[in-house]
């Protein structure tokens, strides 16, 4: 757990989401997805905040916002955002798989948008899943984020050929796992999982799915010429994009898959 909080000391986490428009289209996409559900006074919870990027819009939104964050500096830069901005939000250092400080049936809308990416463990994604269904409200809805594998796979064949080896690929592709020396930290902390593992540890965990979203579409791909676009022309591609993001044969070849859920009660 050391190893992860250390991955993202000193990150810019906040600014991932803006400083290039493959990354905004993320956050774009990502928030028109839960923009029906984030009415005024609504009960949100976001399980891995980091320094509050969506977190602190849900309460501008007017939602009764909660954040719980793991790693410590970017709790204390989430606290300071928040007094900066005059926005009142409940801010906590914790971990995803246990949140007994939060009250059960108490939320309308639970956003995990990050720890899996780092939940290399069945108990522990079967455990994140089980803390959002226990602090959701009777048909509460969860949103899940997560990395593809098989888009982590086509990224060491563009940008890291070292790492395609016959046992980087196969384990992999096997276990969303990275355990080697020939990639960097981020690769070894994380987990990457595919669409179809997603929406079975979501089901298995008792919802039903409303939407699964592949956030970022091909972008990434193409990042040398959405990046480059005008304004104009980023909002006209964002809007195709959101036309199109819920294809099914999009979600294996997407940087980011979002999967919307709706709690069995």
């Amino acid at each position: 757990m050391q190893e992860l909080i250390d991955q993202y000391t000193g990150a810019d986490e906040d600014s991932r989401l803006t400083r290039q428009y493959i990354a905004q289209m993320e956050f774009d996409t990502t928030m028109d997805a839960l923009k029906a559900y984030l009415t005024p006074k609504v009960k949100v919870i976001e399980l891995g905040a980091a320094t509050g990027r969506y977190s602190l819009n849900f309460a501008k939104m007017g939602c009764d916002t909660t954040a719980i964050e793991l790693a410590p500096e970017q709790v204390n830069i989430l606290k300071s955002k928040a007094k900066e901005q005059g926005l009142a939000l409940s801010i906590h250092e914790g971990n995803a798989c246990s949140v007994p400080f939060i009250e059960s049936h108490s939320h309308d809308l639970c956003v995990i948008l990050g720890p899996l990416y780092h939940l290399q463990t069945q108990e522990q994604r079967d455990q994140a899943i089980a803390e959002a269904y226990r602090i959701l409200k009777p048909n509460g809805v969860l949103a899940v984020a997560y990395i593809s594998r098989y888009f982590v796979a086509g990224m060491f064949a563009q940008q890291f050929p070292q790492l395609v080896t016959p046992e980087v690929l196969s384990t992999l592709l096997e276990s969303g796992l990275v355990p080697t020396t020939l990639a960097d930290n981020f690769f070894n902390v994380g987990y990457f999982a595919t669409p179809v593992e997603v929406e079975t540890l979501v089901a298995e965990g008792g919802f039903y799915k409303l939407r699964h979203v592949a956030t970022d579409g091909f972008n990434r791909y193409i990042s040398s010429g959405v990046n480059t676009f005008t304004p104009e022309q980023y909002q006209t591609w964002l809007r195709y994009h959101l036309k199109t993001c819920d294809e099914p044969s999009l979600l294996g070849s997407s940087n980011h898959g979002l999967l919307l859920a709706r709690k069995i009660s």
